[in-house]
Parts: C-alpha cells; structure tokens; sequence
C-alpha cells in the first residue's frame, strides 16, 4: 500500500507506544523522542485542531509524555477528552477489579519480572521482562476473565489487560469524527497492536485510511515520525 499524503484536510489520529516512540521494558521506562510534543502541536494547529492521541495509556500518562492538552481517547477509549477539553467517561471499572487486582499482585511476587498497571478503569498483566510465563499467565487471565460480565481480555505486546466491555479506540476515532474539529475530514490513523485494530477499521470505513507500523511503516516509529513530517 502506498502511503497517503498527508494535508490539511485530513484529521490525524496517532496511538503512542510502538507507533510515535518506541516500546520498552515497563511503560515509565519509554523516551520520547526530542520535539516530538512541540511537532505535534505544531501539526495539530496545521489541521485545524483535527488531530487526537488514541491510546491505551491513562490521560495523566499521555500528557506527561506528550504535554497536557491535546484531544485524546486514553484507556482505548475509556476515557475521552475533545478539543475544547471537555472529558467524557465511556466505561466504568469492572466489578471483580478489586479481586482481580489481589490475584495479580500475588503472581507479580511470586515471579520476578512481571508488572501489573493499575489504571483508572483497567488493570493490565505486563511480562516483557519474563516472556517464558507467557502460556502460564495467558491461562491465568483467561481463567479470571471468564465468570465476568461486564469486562473484556485485551490481548497487547507482551502484556494482558483486563478492560470494561464498553469503548474501543474505533468508537473513539468515530466520537471525534462527529465533533467540529474533525467534522467532514479524511480520517488517518496509525497504530501498532491489536488494540489498534478497531481504529485502523473505523478509518477505512469513514472514507480514510487506517495504518499499521508493521505493515504499512517497515515496523519503524522513526518511519512514522519521518511521514508526519511530510503534512
């Protein structure tokens, strides 16, 4: 597939880990390449404000990396904060979030290098640093997901999250394609992971062009950042 061109009458939808910066061990250990905040920004006032950060990251998370302000879906969606800052909550914390969490800490003592996030609406399982308990800890969140009725398993890169049932980064993208910044523009959207592919479906569907860094970018992030250049 030939890239598309980037100008101003696209609206641009950007996920973070594995896609602007490069993933790494545990979340907090990610460096952000230098200007990229400012980049964006400078992009985002390029496309009339129709630019958004979908990420599975909480909000407080992406505006450490990115700089606080900028729309964004964070938690997949859970979450939700438009242009003009109004945030909207689209989920909420699962029941067994509680037990789910006790079980989890206990696995996170017994084998070194596992990591369990805790976000405001999810809980996610991290064993990059221990890939050999990847068959072990896959049963273990199957067993935990399976008597739930109002969450999910979100299968990611090396890591488990157990999410609300509710929001997707594709119901995402489709809310801000409705709000005034985006209204009647090409959708783009570039993502990494299996959490991405609501999104990448909800672009094509809207007439634009949902875009995978394996597939579409050579697996590179300095491919991707090298593209936005281009608008």
């Amino acid at each position: 597939m030939t890239l598309p061109t980037l100008t101003p009458d696209h609206a641009l939808f950007l996920d973070i880990d594995g896609t602007l910066i490069d993933l790494a061990a545990t979340p907090d250990a990610v460096t952000v390449p230098p200007g990229l905040p400012e980049r964006l920004r400078q992009m985002q006032t390029r496309l009339g404000g129709a630019l958004a950060i979908l990420s599975g990251r909480k909000l407080a998370d992406i505006d450490n990396l990115l700089g606080s302000g900028l729309p964004c879906a964070a938690e997949h969606g859970a979450l939700l904060r438009d242009a003009a800052h109004n945030i909207t909550h689209t989920a909420a914390r699962p029941a067994e979030y509680g037990a789910w969490l006790k079980i989890l800490n206990r696995y996170v003592a017994a084998m070194p290098g596992l990591l369990v996030e805790e976000k405001q609406f999810s809980l996610v399982l991290h064993y990059r640093r221990a890939p050999e308990h990847e068959a072990e800890l896959r049963q273990l969140a199957e067993q935990l997901i399976a008597g739930s009725s109002d969450a999910i398993l979100l299968p990611a890169h090396c890591a488990f999250e157990f999410k609300p049932r509710n929001g997707n980064k594709g119901d995402a993208l489709a809310y801000f394609m409705t709000t005034p910044a985006f209204l009647n523009r090409i959708p783009i959207f570039i993502g990494d992971d299996t959490t991405d592919e609501p999104a990448i479906a909800a672009a094509d569907r809207l007439g634009g062009h949902g875009l995978h860094v394996a597939r579409n970018f050579g697996g590179s992030t300095d491919a991707v950042r090298d593209w936005l250049m281009t608008l």
